[in-house]
């Protein structure tokens, strides 16, 4: 069954922003983008996914992992791709799962460092942290418009992945229950 939008459901945050950042992997061509911390224990229970780009949601509904399995070549370069101005914190749970959805528009900026899947046309209302480099843009009845990436760096080997979820094992301010999860 394919979703149009996905369903979110927001609620207000319970626990810090969580980190989170876009890792382009130079030999496999794809942007692999970490929400939250990691840890061997915690696993995806549930996914969205399109031809070329997957969710990766926990038990608790909450985003923990996206992969655009696209080639760098074949984003399109828009100059108005710009982190979100106005972002608040939220509690985001996916609601739909286990679904394909349609392939998202996949815009850049001119270095880019910063990523938008456009999932509708619908305008966005509301822009949400999913962690500190990753925004949902949402459109009224809280389905998912847009998601915006920053931070994108350049990651050999997955080296630099690696190493971002040795660090949120060891960041101050993460809940034990988040590192549980």
């Amino acid at each position: 069954m394919i979703a149009r939008a996905p369903k979110l459901q927001v609620s207000t945050p319970i626990e810090p922003t969580r980190p989170g950042r876009g890792f382009y992997q130079l030999e496999e061509e794809a942007l692999y983008v970490q929400v939250g911390p990691f840890t061997g224990r915690r696993r995806f229970f549930s996914y969205l996914e399109s031809e070329h780009v997957r969710f990766d949601i926990d038990r608790h509904g909450r985003l923990i992992f996206i992969e655009i399995d696209l080639p760098r070549r074949r984003w399109r370069v828009d100059t108005t791709v710009t982190r979100p101005r106005v972002v608040r914190a939220a509690d985001i749970r996916w609601l739909d799962f286990r679904k394909s959805i349609g392939d998202p528009q996949v815009l850049t900026n001119m270095l880019q460092t910063e990523l938008m899947l456009i999932f509708s046309d619908a305008p966005f209302t509301h822009n949400f942290y999913l962690a500190d480099s990753v925004i949902a843009m949402v459109a009224d009845e809280n389905q998912l418009a847009a998601i915006w990436v920053g931070d994108i760096t350049d990651d050999l080997a997955g080296l630099g992945l690696a190493s971002f979820r040795r660090d949120m094992r060891h960041t101050p301010g993460l809940s034990l229950l988040e590192m549980r999860v």
